[in-house]
């Protein structure tokens, strides 16, 4: 029978439905006088689809594509039902109406060869999961890579650069690279346990630009060493022989759980040495300084008001703006906001506009109280420990100090925590035929 709306499907738009009939093309015609009734039946006896068929006054209307419209005149006759057309949509009408328009028709089809065109290359790069390592640093080993906007796509092969990000990221367990329509998207995963994750990356050669310590040792023979001094609090080894326990206090470089593993026979005597990856979680307390000084004098903005905006368009990343007086201000803050353009889901194109507004405020010296100075660092103090707490540093005891002189404030003192602790070393393999030879 006959749909009242036949663009929905299960809950969805039958979107590919409706492009074939505006593609063939079709009209909405008005059917009055007669049995409508019995032309409807008739349309459906003779396999005639009308959809969005709604009664109206003195009648019914509903869309027809044009193939069946030329079939309705004997079935109209012998009902003496009136059909009018009241709305002509689709291709075919369009390009009837504007068959002159020459230049148009040439516009459209050079436009969609530009744009067929822009789709060949990377006009976005999104990055997510990025915590430690920020977006200009991963954008500064993609443009080392010869990688960027405008980047043709068929230079970027996904595989190998995850690949490259992984080994150049230590930090780094997880890289995912995909290319969907014009944007590159990098989505990483980072260990957040890692101590030394600082976001550098390796050099093209390899080699770490810090240290031999950037080596995770997964695979190889290696000791556990102290990374700080302090005294162990808790131990749970889990791979390796430990060399330290409870209580012991260690300084940094000491061995905590070795990779060896001597096996013994009956007589306790060492036969020979099993080697593996020494793998343990060491707790230590330990107290690390703090400094804080700031002057009580300082500077202070105040806004007058005043605003000024400015438009601009950025095109293959070239700016093209307005600017609405936003230099006439000595002093101000700029904010802007920015839009891409973006046909589909992650088809972008190199054009974008955005807006700046521009606030301005003057600089007056002022001078904190001694309750604000004491608020101000007991911030600056509580900030400190949330940042140490994020990284999974327990705060045991707090012993700083707030003092204040007649221009600054200084806050000196240490605070006890406690932390895990651990560095891989390779492990340095034992010769029992070069003991026997010694001995």
């Amino acid at each position: 029978m006959y749909r009242t709306d036949t663009l929905f499907l299960k809950g969805e738009i039958c979107l590919v439905r409706q492009l074939l009939r505006l593609g063939k093309g079709y009209v909405r015609i008005h059917m009055c006088g007669g049995s409508c009734e019995r032309f409807l039946n008739l349309c459906a006896n003779h396999r005639i689809f009308l959809w969005n068929v709604r009664p109206v006054q003195k009648g019914y209307e509903g869309n027809i594509s044009l193939k069946d419209f030329f079939l309705l005149r004997p079935l109209a006759a012998k009902c003496r039902t009136r059909v009018r057309v009241c709305k002509k949509c689709g291709l075919p009408f369009f390009l009837n109406r504007h068959r002159k328009r020459k230049v148009f028709a040439a516009g459209l089809l050079a436009s969609g060869f530009f744009i067929f065109f822009l789709s060949c290359f990377v006009w976005n790069i999104s990055i997510d999961g990025n915590v430690s390592i920020s977006r200009p640093v991963i954008m500064e080993y993609l443009m080392q890579q010869e990688i960027g906007y405008g980047t043709p796509k068929r230079a970027i092969d996904c595989k190998q650069l995850s690949a490259d990000l992984r080994n150049d990221f230590p930090n780094l367990t997880w890289v995912s690279v995909k290319l969907s329509g014009t944007e590159l998207s990098i989505n990483v995963q980072e260990n957040t346990d890692a101590a030394g994750g600082t976001g550098q990356y390796l050099s093209a050669a390899g080699q770490s630009d810090g240290t031999a310590d950037d080596d995770p040792f997964a695979a190889v023979p290696s000791d556990l060493v102290a990374d700080e001094g302090g005294t162990i609090v808790k131990m749970i080894t889990r791979e390796g022989t430990p060399l330290v326990k409870e209580g012991d206090v260690i300084t940094a470089g000491d061995s905590l759980v070795s990779g060896e593993l001597a096996i013994t026979d009956d007589s306790d005597t060492v036969v020979s040495y099993r080697y593996c990856t020494a793998d343990a979680d060491v707790y230590i307390q330990t107290t690390l300084p703090y400094h804080d000084e700031f002057p009580l004098i300082h500077d202070t903005p105040e806004y007058t008001g005043r605003k000024r905006y400015g438009f601009y368009i950025k095109l293959f990343g070239r700016f093209y703006g307005v600017d609405l007086g936003i230099d006439a201000f000595e002093t101000a803050d700029i904010i802007g906001r920015e839009r891409q353009l973006c046909l589909f889901q992650d088809f972008y194109l190199p054009v974008s506009a955005g807006i700046l507004r521009a606030q301005e405020y003057r600089i007056f010296a002022g001078a904190y109280t001694k309750k604000e100075a004491l608020d101000l660092a007991e911030a600056n103090l509580q900030k400190f420990l949330t940042e140490n707490e994020e990284k999974g540093v327990q705060i045991f005891e707090n012993d700083v100090r707030i003092e204040i002189s007649a221009t600054t404030c200084q806050a000196d003192g240490t605070i006890t925590v406690i932390k895990k602790t651990g560095r891989h070393v390779r492990t340095e393999k034992t010769d029992l035929r070069q003991e026997g030879t010694d001995e």
